[in-house]
């Protein structure tokens, strides 16, 4: 395991709470209203210049489901990261994973909406998990030996953590080409991975160069 020292991870749990406090009070306000007001619409986001989209879409659930899978991966996989690197730095992962996913959900729905159905561009993208798959990304460059969980489609499998993300990584981008008009956003995803892993690449050469020491669990 690679580590500085252990912190106590508050900002991860400071953002699964916000997390679900914004969805309580998204379920009182009603979810389709809140979805069209903050959700990260391609076509509001460029052309009305509503940039603030692309952050408040990223505390946005559409149900219980939703959230728990979304908190539940933010807690099996942040903890690690910003006891390793800091809250500050694993601040920055969570905010510009999420937000590199949302710009790449806009681009990928304004070109399908150029090409092929107009309606796309006005299709609102909302969740963590552009955010929550950066930190994932983070943590397969860390933490590469680390067995990981997860199911590929129905079968259960234990991976090393960069083989398993890498592999649901894989798996992401092929639904993106598939599925572009789908019901998730897998470019937000894939979005999210690769920012969270070029993160992770520049944690591992500051790690190097100061005082930290190396080692792989």
């Amino acid at each position: 395991m690679l580590r500085e020292f252990e912190r106590t991870p508050v900002v991860t749990y400071a953002l699964i709470a916000v997390n679900f406090l914004v969805f309580l009070l998204s379920l009182a306000m009603g979810l389709p209203r809140v979805f069209l007001a903050y959700g990260a619409v391609p076509a509001m986001i460029v052309f009305e210049h509503e940039y603030y989209r692309l952050i408040t879409s990223m505390f946005l659930h559409a149900d219980l489901l939703h959230i728990l899978f979304n908190m539940w991966a933010l807690f099996i996989f942040g903890r690690d990261i910003e006891s390793t690197v800091g809250s500050g730095r694993f601040t920055l992962v969570y905010f510009l994973s999420g937000i590199a996913g949302g710009i790449a959900y806009v681009f990928y729905m304004l070109t399908y909406a150029a090409a092929f159905d107009p309606r796309a561009a006005f299709v609102p993208a909302i969740g963590a998990s552009g955010a929550v798959f950066g930190v994932m990304g983070s943590f397969a460059v860390l933490f590469p030996r680390r067995p990981v969980a997860f199911f590929l489609y129905f079968l259960p499998i234990v991976a090393p953590a960069f083989a398993a993300i890498a592999i649901m990584g894989l798996i992401q981008t092929l639904l993106a080409l598939a599925l572009p008009f789908g019901s998730i956003a897998y470019t937000a995803h894939v979005g999210g991975l690769v920012v969270g892993m070029l993160m992770g690449l520049w944690f591992r050469a500051l790690i190097r160069r100061r005082y930290y020491v190396l080692f792989y669990y």
